[in-house]
This record gives C-alpha cells, structure tokens and sequence, in this order.
C-alpha cells in the first residue's frame, strides 16, 4: 500500500487539507470530489496535493481515521462523565449512529464502488472494529463492578453486540445502491437501535 509522504513541519498544512477534503466529501461525495477541487480550496497546486497524498482514496481514508479519533475521544469523555453503565451505553450508541451516519455521506458510493475501494480502507476498518469493542468493554466491566449487570465474558457480550448493531445496520442498504443515509433511514435506523439497546441491557441487568 502507497504511504502518505511527508514531514513533521507539515502537520498544519495536513490539517488544512483535511479539513478541506472533509468538507468537499460531506457535499458532494467522493465519487464526485476531485483532487484539483480540494488542491483549489487548500490553495496549493494540484502536485503539491499528490506529495502529500498519493491518491483520492488515501486522502478519503485520513479523513476517515480523523472521524474516528473524533468519536472515540467523545466515547472517552462519555465514559469519564457519566457514572452510570446503563446510560454509558446509550449515549455510545447515538454516538456510534452519528458517526456511522457521517462515515456513510462522506462517501456517498455505490456499492460496487465502495467494494472496490474497500482495500484500500479495511485495516482502519478492522482498527475501528478492535477499539469499538474495547471501549464498550470498559463500560460492560464498570456495570459489573458496580453490582448492576452481570456478565461472564464482557469480551464476547460486547463484540456479539456490536456484530448484531452492523448486521441490523447493513439491512438498510441491502436494497440501495448508493451508500447515503436519508433523515427516514436515519430514523428507522434510530429506532431500531435503541430498541436492541434496551434488549441488550435487559439482559445484562442483575434482576432485584
């Protein structure tokens, strides 16, 4: 895999370019977004672009990798805040919805395209998968310690979780062919997770 090249001096300029390819990605997609747009809004030269970032999709993935940091320090000061498990739980889960509902519009794929460009994102994918089960591990572990729920493997309970939360949320574009989510799936999706959260902390709550 291509590695972005640069130095330690340009971590600002990185940002900028972010920032701005963020930005392009969220309103028009990257199907429709091009390295000249985000070169024009940065205000460097097209080659200065590709020094920094061997192609779009590299790019994209940086984006991506950003969003990602951004909803787990929001997931860690959740934790920090909040003193109750159950309510931990709920709050990961709206934040986990926002996020998957950013990830999805900045791409705006068809399908086929998203399992074409898949390689060149799978191992923050699988990154993502890793730190998502851990944190809500953390909070499984604190309920447990707290006397509130009861749980022998809170490893196995948060990843058969979070694998039935994607399998529900693949539904939604079983049928569809571009990768964009609608204020009415947006809805049905919201729906739907917080009644398997509620399932989910009936079933690991200690019964009085």
């Amino acid at each position: 895999m291509v590695q972005v090249t640069h130095c330690g001096d340009n971590t600002i300029k990185i940002n900028t370019i972010i920032c701005a390819a963020q930005k392009r990605f969220g309103l028009y997609g990257l199907e429709k977004t091009t390295m000249s747009e985000i070169a024009r809004d940065v205000g460097i030269s097209k080659a200065s672009l590709y020094y920094y970032f061997p192609d779009k999709e590299h790019l994209y993935k940086k984006v991506i990798e950003n969003e990602q940091e951004a909803f787990f320090e929001l997931i860690e000061k959740n934790i920090k805040e909040t003193s109750e498990p159950e309510k931990m739980i709920r709050k990961f889960m709206a934040i986990r919805l926002n996020y998957f509902r950013t990830f999805f519009n900045l791409s705006r794929l068809r399908l086929e395209d998203f399992r074409h460009m898949k390689p060149v994102i799978e191992d923050v994918l699988a990154d993502f998968r890793k730190k998502e089960i851990a944190s809500l591990e953390i909070i499984l572990k604190q309920g447990v310690d707290t006397g509130l729920f009861f749980c022998e493997n809170t490893y196995e309970s948060s990843s058969l979780f979070l694998e039935m939360v994607r399998g529900v949320r693949s539904l939604l574009f079983h049928n569809k062919d571009l990768m964009y989510v609608e204020q009415e799936d947006y809805d049905m999706l919201l729906d739907k997770m917080n009644k398997i959260t509620n399932i989910f902390i009936k079933s690991l709550k200690i019964k009085e």
